[in-house]
């Protein structure tokens, strides 16, 4: 805490901290939503993963160990960047090992960032947990940690309306399926992207 000019305590900084996630097309705007609270004057920590981080340093050229996904976009702004591990090897194919690897954010991945947040979490009172709607865990971990959590939701809102009205597509029609599956889900969102 800093002490103000009378005397007194200030509030603590506003902490976010950021878990997009583990696909490169829900960073991006988590790593954007990250930049402007860190304008807005919040600390922010940035939770990559591993696999990510380095996909992102092979697409720019770099080596992976200095790379920093905010390095050409951070000004002054108090943003760190923090790396972990999704519970696989980094030459591990997750793109064909679907399932291995969902099972992987579903039960492994969260330890790893509790471990984390355990860390970086200095000050409870004055830290939010800003998670990726896609998540399933964070509100548990963020109860654990005394933290608020906020879910961001990544995609556009198309796919959310999509989402949100399935069960309406389905019931009248515009959408035949057997059962409301995600490999659905992506088959009408692929469409109606691709077709409209």
């Amino acid at each position: 805490m800093a002490a103000n000019g009378t005397g007194g305590r200030t509030k603590p900084k506003p902490h976010a901290v950021v878990i997009p996630y583990p696909l490169q097309g829900h960073v991006i705007p988590a790593a954007h939503l990250a930049l402007r609270l860190a304008a807005r004057g919040f600390t922010v920590t940035f939770v990559n993963t591993e696999s990510v981080h380095q996909q992102a340093a092979r697409a720019l050229g770099v080596d992976r160990r200095g790379c920093d996904i905010f390095a050409g976009a951070r000004g002054s702004e108090d943003v760190r960047y923090e790396l972990v591990s999704d519970g696989f090897p980094l030459g591990f194919d997750r793109s064909l090992n679907h399932d291995q690897f969902m099972e992987g954010v579903l039960h492994v991945l969260p330890a790893h960032v509790e471990e984390l947040l355990r860390r970086v979490v200095l000050d409870p009172a004055s830290t939010c947990l800003v998670a990726d709607t896609f998540f399933v865990w964070p509100a548990t971990l963020a109860r654990a940690l005394g933290v608020p959590y906020v879910s961001f939701w990544t995609e556009p809102a198309l796919i959310f309306a999509l989402y949100y009205h399935m069960d309406l597509l389905a019931d009248h029609g515009h959408f035949n399926c057997k059962g409301t599956t995600t490999t659905n889900y992506h088959t009408l969102i692929y469409i109606s992207m691709h077709h409209a």
